[in-house]
C-alpha cells in the first residue's frame, strides 16, 4: 500500500488550499518567528475548510491566534510557546502544547501567554507548561489542563455548559441567507414561541426551557501547580481544580472564586480564609467529590506523564499511586469552595 505523504506548509506557501487537498493531516512550520500570527492562522483555517482535521505545528515562538475559531472535530498539536489569544472560540477540538527545540539548539516551553481558550469549548485543551492571566475565559464548556501554572483571573465568568439544543441548530442552513431572509426566519420564530408562550402559560413555558438546558456539562480547569489572584472570579458553573503537585504553601492567590454564583473550586494544600472572595465558603468533601478528584489526577496523569521532567513524573506518580486504592489521604488534602448561599 503506498504510504500517504504528509504535505508540510510553511512561510512559502502560497495556496494552502492545493497543496491540502485530499489530506486529513498536515504540518506547519512556522519557522520560529518567519510565519505572522494572521498568515497562520489564515492558513489553518483554509486547510480546516478543505477537510484537514489534524494539526501539527512546529517550531513556534509567541505566534497568536492559533486554533482562534476552529470548528472540530480536530486536533491541533503546537511544540514552543503558544501566543496571546489561541484558542479563542474553538469548538469541539483537542489542542496540546509540547517544548520543543529550535533548529539553533534553543529549548522553548510548551507554555502559553494571555487570554488562551477565551470563550472556547474544547474537547480538551491540553498546556504542557504554564499559562498566563484570563486563561479559559468566558468559557463555556470544555475540558482545560494546565500542567504549570495560571496567572490572574483563569476560569473567569465560566460558564455552566453548553446545551445540547445549542449543537443541534443547522448553521450551514443560514450560511446561505440574506438579511432579509435572515429578519424572516427570526420573526417566525419568535412567533412561534410566542404563540407557545400565549398556549401553555409562563410557568410551563420556562419548564420547557429548563429541560433543553440540564444535564449540561460545565468546562472544568485542572492546574499542576498553582494559580495567582482571582481564580474563577464570577464562574457561573466551572469546576476549577489545583493539584499542586510540589506541595507548596499558598497554592492559590488572592480573591479565590470571589462573586462565583455557580460551580466548585478543590484547591490540594493550604487555603486560609484570608483568601477567599466575597459570597464564597469552604465546605465539606462528599463521596461523589473524592471519586471526581479521582478520575481528574487520573485522567490528568495520564494526560502529562510522558511529557515532563522526572521530578515532575515523581510527582504526579505519587498523586496516582495515592488516589489508585482505597487512601483518602490525598483526597482529604483538597479544600472545597462553594458558593455561600
Amino acid at each position: 500500500m503506498e504510504k500517504i505523504q504528509i504535505p508540510t506548509l510553511g512561510p512559502e506557501t502560497t495556496d494552502v488550499a492545493e497543496v491540502v487537498k485530499g489530506c486529513e493531516k498536515v504540518v506547519i512550520d512556522c519557522g520560529v518567528i518567519e510565519l505572522s500570527d494572521e498568515r497562520l492562522s489564515e492558513m489553518m483555517k483554509i486547510a480546516r475548510g478543505e477537510g484537514v482535521t489534524d494539526f501539527i505545528l512546529r517550531n513556534v515562538c509567541g505566534q497568536t491566534l492559533i486554533g482562534t475559531g476552529i470548528k472540530g472535530p480536530a486536533k491541533i498539536d503546537v511544540h514552543g510557546l503558544m501566543g496571546n489569544h489561541c484558542a479563542a472560540f474553538m469548538d469541539q477540538t483537542v489542542l496540546n502544547t509540547y517544548a520543543t527545540n529550535f533548529p539553533n539548539g534553543v529549548w522553548c516551553p510548551g507554555d502559553a501567554q494571555v487570554a488562551i481558550g477565551n470563550t472556547s469549548n474544547p474537547t480538551e485543551l491540553n498546556i504542557g507548561g504554564s499559562v498566563d492571566d484570563l486563561f479559559a475565559s468566558y468559557s463555556p464548556s470544555g475540558m482545560f489542563r494546565v500542567a504549570g501554572q495560571g496567572g490572574n483571573r483563569c476560569g473567569l465568568r465560566g460558564g455552566a455548559g453548553v446545551p445540547k439544543a445549542w449543537r443541534q441548530v443547522d448553521y450551514d442552513s443560514l450560511s446561505d441567507m440574506n438579511k432579509d431572509e435572515i429578519k424572516e426566519d427570526l420573526l417566525y420564530k419568535y412567533q412561534l414561541r410566542k404563540a407557545r408562550l400565549n398556549a401553555v402559560g409562563w410557568r410551563e413555558f420556562l419548564t420547557q426551557y429548563e429541560r433543553k438546558v440540564e444535564n449540561r456539562e460545565p468546562p472544568t480547569l485542572v492546574f499542576g501547580r498553582k494559580v495567582r489572584d482571582y481564580f474563577m472570579e464570577y464562574a457561573q458553573g466551572t469546576i476549577g481544580v489545583i493539584l499542586n503537585v510540589y506541595d507548596i504553601d499558598d497554592p492559590a492567590g488572592y480573591y479565590i472564586c470571589s462573586g462565583m454564583t455557580a460551580g466548585t473550586a478543590y484547591i490540594r494544600g493550604k487555603v486560609s480564609e484570608d483568601r477567599l472572595g466575597e459570597r464564597v465558603k469552604f465546605a465539606p468533601l462528599t463521596d461523589e467529590d473524592a471519586k471526581f478528584l479521582r478520575k481528574v489526577i487520573l485522567d490528568f496523569h495520564e494526560t502529562f506523564h510522558d511529557r515532563m521532567n522526572d521530578e515532575y513524573k515523581t510527582r504526579i506518580d505519587a498523586l496516582k499511586d495515592g488516589v489508585s486504592g482505597d487512601s483518602e489521604e490525598i483526597i482529604s488534602q483538597f479544600n472545597k469552595i462553594t458558593p455561600a448561599g
